[in-house]
């Protein structure tokens, strides 16, 4: 027979085993947290970007340049991944993140609740609302008089959204890219466009010639952020040099040298 002491020792040693296995059971264990995230540095990233001017678009030469681009230049420097980014529409660029094609999607992109439900999102580095765009000369003079018009938007986009839920006494006009929908409405075949304001107010003040202007208030801020995979494990990394690029100064830095034009 056992002693006592024995007995007590082997009970002792059962209630360790016990309660680690239920830690383990419960995601409790640090191999689970150890794969929660990943260090950027040394990862080759694969980024998808819509061409969107100021944050993402080609010069005359073809290069791509833009407020997304510089940021995403920065936050390499700062976490030292090196990355590669491919043009494509925002419709083909949101299915490519639900699939996990692309590391990061960026290209003002905005946050909303459905695609939340989709895809993930480092915590916004700007806001920023939407506007119309109309002709100076078209005569329409507020937002009530685009009742029963024609409004050209990009598709799969936020303004995209609003016009369908908010316009429904105008036909929609659908586009894959916003420059043809900006030239829908410089052409007089659409009676206005409805778009995000910075991309509204840059395209207006570099194409004078275009003959377009704002028109109405901007809605509602929208926070921007650069979208991800779900349970992508550099969300955490990249927060945290996003906040870093915020308190430094530098996300100042390109607001003024690609907003404040």
């Amino acid at each position: 027979m056992m002693g006592k002491s024995l007995k007590k020792a082997i009970a002792v040693a059962m209630g360790v085993v016990t309660v680690a296995a239920m830690l383990t059971g419960c995601g409790g264990g640090s191999s689970d947290s150890a794969n929660a995230s990943k260090s950027l540095k040394g990862a080759k990233l694969k980024i998808g970007t819509g061409i969107y001017a100021p944050f993402s678009f080609k010069d005359d030469s073809g290069k791509l340049m833009g407020f997304d681009v510089d940021l995403i230049e920065a936050l390499s420097k700062k976490t030292g991944f090196t990355y590669e980014i491919t043009p494509t529409e925002y419709d083909n660029l949101f299915m490519a993140m639900q699939n996990g094609e692309y590391d990061i999607g960026m290209g003002q992109v905005c946050i909303t609740e459905d695609r939340k439900k989709k895809m993930d999102f480092t915590d916004a580095y700007m806001e920023a609302g939407l506007q119309f765009i109309v002709k100076k000369d078209s005569g329409i003079t507020s937002v009530d008089g685009l009742k029963g018009k024609k409004i050209a938007v990009e598709k799969g986009t936020a303004a995209h959204k609003y016009v369908m839920e908010n316009c429904k006494d105008s036909e929609i006009v659908v586009f894959p890219a916003v420059s043809a929908a900006f030239l829908e409405v410089e052409q007089g075949k659409a009676d206005a466009l409805m778009q995000d304001k910075p991309n509204a107010v840059y395209y207006i003040k570099k194409h004078p010639e275009s003959g377009l202007t704002l028109l109405g208030d901007e809605t509602s801020k929208i926070p921007d952020g650069f979208a991800l995979p779900k349970n992508s494990p550099y969300k955490a990394e990249l927060d945290k040099a996003l906040k870093e690029l915020q308190a430094d100064g530098t996300i100042d830095k390109l607001k003024d040298k690609w907003l404040n034009i």
